[in-house]
């Protein structure tokens, strides 16, 4: 009797173990998995060189890192160079391929800075921003001429192209920057493609109504829209601007050389010393 009774709380409680072991594994490879994030990009300002560098690393950041789930692209900018804007651009839509992107304008979106919301997901807009603003501007070339201390193998080496040349490389941008916004919003646009090029910034509801963005509301629902697409609860996000920071700060200190604001080595050592060592003359951008 008592070894019966013996036996039967050796089997109570190896069922208990059964259920108590994988309960502790599953809490154990929980807190193993990093919890999802809505990764944020903001472009606050011009988009030039600089501003590309930056969005760029950032993106790149968000694709490489498995714990980002999406991203949201905060925008309150003129826009700016074509070059900066198209870099941009493509690279966005390398990320979509992998994660959704979703927009979030505030303030404004227009020109170069609409051209970036051409391609995310999903485009919100606050209620007071304006958006659109389709085309480009830009300054004719000077009139050839003949300058006597300036040796030139052609007529126009000193200048690039031809008026003409240069006004039909503009209409080949607009028509770009048209195709842009259609691939972007397809059938969801209202506005004929003679509208859209008049270069007109719209409030934000006109947008909305003119299919130019999605929907008027705040960040938030930028953010959760993103992890709607993503198919995430329970999720944080990112600053992908401070992460970076932080990251490249991390790379800074364990490097032996000083790095340059875009993280390339100066060639200058971190730490004084003696050193057998060249050191390439990169004159007064060093410190």
């Amino acid at each position: 009797m008592k070894k019966n009774s013996q036996t039967k709380k050796t089997k109570n409680e190896m069922g208990l173990l059964i259920f108590i072991i994988p309960f502790i594994i599953g809490i154990i490879i929980a807190c193993l998995i990093p919890r999802p994030v809505i990764g944020i990009i903001q472009i606050r300002d011009e988009i030039d060189t600089k501003m590309s560098i930056r969005v760029i690393k950032e993106i790149d950041y968000a694709r490489s890192h498995p714990e980002i789930k999406a991203v949201v692209l905060i925008l309150d900018s003129p826009g700016g160079t074509i070059n900066d804007t198209e870099l941009i651009y493509l690279e966005l839509l390398k990320l979509r391929e992998t994660k959704p992107v979703v927009t979030m304008v505030e303030g404004l979106s227009a020109s170069g800075s609409f051209y970036l919301s051409m391609g995310t997901d999903y485009i919100f807009s606050n209620p007071s921003a304006r958006i659109g603003n389709v085309g480009v501007i830009g300054t004719l070339p000077s009139t050839p001429m003949v300058l006597e201390e300036t040796i030139s193998t052609g007529p126009y080496k000193l200048f690039g192209n031809q008026r003409e040349g240069y006004t039909r490389f503009i209409e080949l941008i607009k028509e770009s920057f048209y195709q842009v916004v259609e691939l972007g919003r397809g059938d969801r646009l209202e506005l004929s493609k003679e509208e859209i090029l008049r270069g007109e910034l719209y409030p934000a509801s006109e947008a909305a109504k003119a299919g130019l963005i999605d929907e008027v509301a705040p960040q938030s629902s930028a953010v959760d829209k993103a992890a709607q697409m993503a198919h995430i609860a329970h999720y944080g996000t990112l600053d992908l601007t401070k992460a970076l920071a932080i990251e490249n700060a991390a790379e800074e200190e364990s490097s032996f050389f000083i790095l340059d604001e875009n993280g390339a080595s100066t060639g200058y050592p971190r730490e004084s010393g003696i050193y057998l060592l060249y050191i390439p003359d990169y004159g007064s951008e060093i410190p």
